[in-house]
């Protein structure tokens, strides 16, 4: 069985996939999205939301952790996800429109 940490906006942001990978048992996480909008966002913004991309996309346990983006736009959605691939996540999720 694989147990994935799954994105809650404000909840599960970086400090907390810290302490949770740390404590164990956890074999992925997906970061909180990141929204696109209608532009090409520097690197900066990724790592500020995934700090994780700064350590091999991976947390200081070890456990891989996938970016989330958040968007409608797919021109804009696939420009914003060839730059976060350069930075070297575990895995990309698109999100085209969550419930919430």
């Amino acid at each position: 069985m694989t147990i994935l940490l799954a994105p809650m906006e404000g909840l599960l942001d970086f400090p907390l996939r810290d302490i949770l990978t740390r404590v164990g048992g956890i074999d992925r996480c997906v970061s909180e999205f990141i929204r696109i909008t209608d532009q090409l966002l520097p690197e900066r913004v990724f790592t500020r939301i995934v700090p994780e991309l700064l350590n091999g996309g991976r947390t200081h346990a070890g456990v891989p952790v996938r970016a989330q983006l958040l968007g409608s736009d797919p021109s804009c959605m696939a420009e914003n996800a060839a730059r976060l691939a350069t930075l070297g996540p575990a895995g990309i999720d698109l999100n085209f429109g969550c419930p919430a």
